[in-house]
C-alpha cells in the first residue's frame, strides 16, 4: 500500500469513526444541552476529512476543487461550533445571546458562499493549480484576502474555546477536572497542526489539520464514554438546584459528595474543591446532629457547628435514593431545608401577644388562626394572596378543606386528614406537615404546614403557618423521575409502577371499588431481535407500549416491569370492566397489524387477575395472578397454533 492510499483510508474512517460521535450525542440532544453544538462539530470534522480524503484522491484540477469545496462545508463552521460547545461546557451558555449566535456565523457561511463561487470572485484562492511536486499531485493555492479573514476568525475562536477549557482545568472540582483535562488536550492537536500549516514546512503541501482532529477523535471518545462528558449533574445543577434556598448535597453510593449548591457551602469545614469526591462523614464533622439525621433517613435537626461563630441550623431533612441505569445504585440526594424562620417565628408568637401581632400582618407567608372547630378566625395578608380571593371576608369561617382538593397525595381524603392535624396538634403542642391547597383558578400549592397552639388573651387557638414548597417538590419530581421512568417506552418502570399502585390500593379501598390488573407479554420478541434485529425489537417494544396506552385511560397506571413485559392497573369505575379493557387492546392490536407499518405482526398474551375490597392482598400477591393468567393464554395460543 503506496503512501496516497494509505492517507486516504485512514481519513474515510476517520470520517466515519466521527460521524459516529455526532450520532452519539445527537441521541443525548433531548437531556444534554450541549449534545447539539457536540454533534454539528463532528459533522463538520467528518466532512473535512471527507472532503480532504477525496482532494488527495484526484488527479485533476477540478475534482480537487470539488473536494476542497466539500472540505470547507466543514472547515468554515468548525471554529463557530467549537466556541459553543466550550461555552456550553463551562456553564456560559445562559448568557449567549441570539445576537452573539448570528454574529458567530455571518463569517462561516460568507466564507462557504465565497469558496463555492470562487472561480468568478477569486477571493479566496487567487490561483489553484495541481502540484506535480510530491509523489502524488496535490493542490497547490495562492491565498486571496478572505483566506486571511478565515484564518484570522478561527484562530480566534479555537484559541478562545481553547481558553475556555484550560480555565476549567483550574476551576473545577477535583473530581470533574480531569475531564477538562482530557477537553483541553485534544483541543490543542488541531490548532498546533493549524499553525504547522499556515508555515508552509509539511512537505508536499498536505493539510495536516484533518489527521490531527482524526488524532482527537479517540480523546474526545474517551472523555464521552470513560469520564461522561455530559453527564447531567452540571445541568441538572445549574438550572434547577443551583438556585434553590435549601441546601442540596449529592452523594455517590459510596457516600462520598458529587455535587453541592451554594446554599450547603456554609455546612462544610473546608471548601468546595476540597469537599468534592470526600466521605459524608469527613465533610459534615462540623455538624454531628445534621449527620447523624441523614444516617437515619431524614428527620428534623437543630444543633449549632463546632465554629463558635457559626449561624444555627434548623432544618428540615430529606434523603432521597437515586437509582441510576441498568438498576444500579447511582447514590443519594441530601436536602436541606431551612426552618429556622419558621420555628423562630412559633416561639416569637409564644412569647409575645404584641410580637406575635406584628410577625401576622408583616409575615411574607401566610398566617392563619383557627378555632377549635377548624375553623379559620383570622388571617394576614399573604392568606389572602395565596388561596386567590378577594379579601380575608372570603376565607373567615371556612375550613382548611374548603380550599384543598378532595384528597391529598396520601390518599386521604382532606376532610379526614385535617381532623386527624388538629387533634395531633392539641394532643402534641404543635405538628409539621404537607398540604396541598387549591387556588382560586384551580392551581394548586405545595405548603409546609405547621400548627401550633398559642394563647391569645387567654384563650387556646391555632397559630396555622404556611410555606410555599412547591418550587422544591417540582425539582424533587424532576429528579426523581431519573429512577421511576423507562427510558425506552416513556412508561412507568417497576419501581415507579409498585409506588403509584400501593396510592391506588389506598384509594380502592377507600372508595369501595374493585381493580383490574392487566398483564401483557410481547410474543417472539427474541425472534425479532434475531431477524430484524435489536432496534426492530426495541421499536416492537415502543409499539407495544402505544397499543396499551392508547387502550388504557389516563388515570390507570402502565408499565413495563420486564423485558417484555407490561402491566396495567386499572380502577374498574364508570362501567370499565376487565372484558372491555381486553376488547380495547385487540381492537387497537388489530388496527396497529393492519397498517402494515413493519415487517412482523404484533402478538400479545394477556393475563388478568381481579383485586376485591372485600378480598384485599398484596400487590405481589396480584402480580403472580395475573402472570399465570398471561403463561396460560400463550400456551392456549401456542396450542391452537401447533393444532
Amino acid at each position: 500500500m503506496n503512501e496516497r492510499m494509505f492517507l486516504i483510508i485512514l481519513l474515510f474512517v476517520s470520517a466515519a469513526g466521527i460521524l459516529f460521535l455526532a450520532l452519539f450525542g445527537w441521541k443525548r440532544r433531548r437531556t444534554v444541552s450541549a449534545a447539539r453544538a457536540f454533534s454539528a462539530l463532528m459533522v463538520s470534522v467528518a466532512l473535512y476529512c471527507a472532503g480532504y480524503a477525496i482532494e488527495i484522491s484526484s488527479d485533476t484540477l477540478h475534482c480537487m476543487l470539488v473536494g476542497s469545496r466539500i472540505e470547507y462545508l466543514g472547515i468554515s463552521f468548525l471554529p463557530a461550533f467549537w466556541l459553543l460547545l466550550a461555552l456550553y461546557f463551562c456553564g456560559a451558555a445562559a448568557r449567549i445571546s441570539r445576537l452573539f449566535m448570528i454574529l458567530l456565523f455571518v463569517i462561516p457561511v460568507l466564507t462557504v458562499v465565497i469558496v463555492f463561487c470562487d472561480g468568478l470572485l477569486h477571493l479566496h484562492y487567487r490561483t489553484a493549480v495541481a502540484s506535480l511536486s510530491g509523489p502524488f499531485p496535490t493542490l497547490s493555492f495562492t491565498r486571496g484576502p478572505w483566506y486571511w479573514v478565515h484564518i484570522v476568525f478561527s484562530n480566534a475562536a479555537i484559541l478562545t474555546g481553547n481558553a475556555l477549557f484550560l480555565s476549567m482545568v483550574f476551576r473545577s472540582a477535583r473530581h470533574f477536572r480531569i475531564q477538562a483535562t482530557v477537553m483541553f488536550l485534544g483541543s490543542l492537536l488541531p490548532w498546533s497542526a493549524l499553525v504547522v500549516h499556515l508555515t508552509g514546512v509539511v512537505p508536499w503541501r498536505l493539510d495536516p489539520v484533518p489527521f490531527a482532529l482524526a488524532i482527537s477523535g479517540p480523546l474526545y471518545a474517551f472523555g464521552l464514554f470513560r469520564y461522561r462528558l455530559f453527564d447531567l449533574v452540571p445541568i441538572v445543577r445549574s438550572t434547577l438546584v443551583e438556585n434553590l434556598q435549601d441546601g442540596v448535597l449529592v452523594f455517590n453510593h459510596d457516600w462520598r459528595l458529587m455535587d453541592l449548591n451554594r446554599a450547603a457551602m456554609p455546612l462544610l469545614s473546608v471548601s468546595r474543591q476540597e469537599a468534592v469526591g470526600e466521605s459524608r462523614d469527613w465533610i459534615l464533622a462540623d455538624y454531628p446532629g445534621l449527620l447523624s439525621t441523614i444516617v437515619e433517613g431524614g428527620g428534623i435537626v437543630e444543633e449549632s457547628g463546632s465554629d463558635p461563630s457559626g449561624s444555627r441550623l434548623v432544618a428540615k431533612v430529606s434523603v432521597a435514593f437515586v437509582e441510576g441505569g441498568w438498576r444500579k445504585d447511582a447514590g443519594f440526594l441530601v436536602l436541606v431545608h431551612d426552618i429556622s424562620d419558621l420555628k423562630k417565628a412559633e416561639a416569637d408568637l409564644r412569647d409575645s401577644e404584641e410580637k406575635f401581632r406584628l410577625l401576622f400582618e408583616a409575615a411574607p407567608d401566610p398566617i392563619l388562626l383557627m378555632d377549635d372547630s377548624c375553623r379559620f378566625i383570622d388571617c394576614n395578608s399573604a392568606a389572602v394572596r395565596m388561596f386567590g380571593v378577594v379579601s380575608r371576608g372570603n376565607i373567615l369561617h371556612r375550613s382548611p378543606a374548603y380550599f384543598s382538593p378532595e384528597y391529598q397525595p396520601d390518599g386521604m381524603q382532606s376532610t379526614e386528614k385535617s381532623e386527624k392535624v388538629m387533634r395531633q396538634a392539641f394532643v402534641e403542642g404543635s405538628v409539621l406537615t404537607e398540604w396541598v391547597f387549591r387556588h382560586r383558578d384551580g392551581s394548586h400549592a405545595i405548603v409546609d404546614m405547621s400548627i401550633a397552639i398559642v394563647s391569645i388573651k387567654g384563650v387556646k387557638v391555632q397559630l396555622m403557618h404556611l410555606r410555599d414548597i412547591s418550587e422544591k417538590k417540582h425539582v424533587e419530581q424532576k429528579l426523581r423521575e431519573i429512577s421511576l421512568i423507562d427510558e425506552l417506552t416513556g412508561l412507568n418502570n417497576r419501581r415507579g409502577f409498585m409506588t403509584l399502585a400501593l396510592q391506588q390500593i389506598k384509594i380502592a379501598d377507600r372508595l369501595a371499588q374493585g381493580m383490574t390488573l392487566l398483564y401483557a407479554d410481547l410474543d417472539d420478541l427474541k425472534i425479532i431481535n434475531d431477524t430484524y434485529g435489536h432496534n426492530a425489537g426495541d421499536q416492537a417494544l415502543k409499539d407495544a407500549a402505544a397499543v396499551l396506552k392508547s387502550s388504557l385511560r389516563a388515570s390507570d397506571i402502565l408499565a413495563r416491569i420486564g423485558g417484555d413485559e407490561f402491566v396495567g392497573l386499572i380502577l374498574e369505575s364508570g362501567g370499565e370492566t376487565e372484558q372491555a379493557v381486553r376488547t380495547r387492546v385487540l381492537e387497537n392490536l388489530n388496527a396497529h397489524n393492519l397498517q402494515g407499518i413493519r415487517k412482523y405482526r404484533l402478538s400479545l398474551s394477556f393475563g388478568t387477575a381481579r383485586y376485591e375490597v372485600t378480598e384485599p392482598c398484596s400487590m405481589e400477591e396480584l402480580l403472580e395472578r395475573a402472570d399465570r393468567d398471561m403463561y396460560r393464554n400463550k400456551l392456549e395460543k401456542k396450542a391452537s397454533l401447533s393444532g
